[in-house]
């Protein structure tokens, strides 16, 4: 299976990294979804691109890659969690490495195809969320 490459458009830098939040902390990001870094500082901030917009996050609250997340993130939810929030999504989903996308699947799935974007990738299942 050919992984699509992300190309950075006319007006967008290349990302230094790609980062996504852990279980909990203050922040509202979602969990599972990757971000791509705009900087890096030394002082334990990483500016985030989120949705076109400069967030700044303590370094650590999140975990950082290098190279262009390939395969769903898997995120459980307690469900006090999901009571407090009020959604009716379940304590279990996947999370599209591309469109970061939130969809429901079977315990059983090895690979999903994203109702959104339609990309097809692998399930991360040894790095539960």
């Amino acid at each position: 299976m050919t992984t699509p490459v992300r190309t950075p458009g006319p007006t967008r830098l290349q990302p230094k990294g790609w980062a996504r939040v852990g279980p909990a902390g203050a922040h509202t990001l979602r969990r599972g979804a990757w971000y791509p870094v705009v900087r890096i500082s030394t002082s334990n901030i990483v500016v985030l691109d989120v949705n076109r917009q400069n967030v700044p996050v303590d370094r650590r609250l999140l975990e950082i890659r290098y190279e262009v997340p390939s395969r769903w993130t898997i995120v459980r939810c307690e469900p006090r969690l999901a009571e407090r929030v009020g959604r009716a999504f379940p304590l279990t989903y996947a999370v599209c490495p591309s469109c970061r996308n939130r969809q429901a699947f079977d315990a059983s799935t090895q690979d999903l195809t994203c109702d959104k974007c339609h990309r097809q990738a692998a399930l991360a299942w040894d790095e539960l969320s």
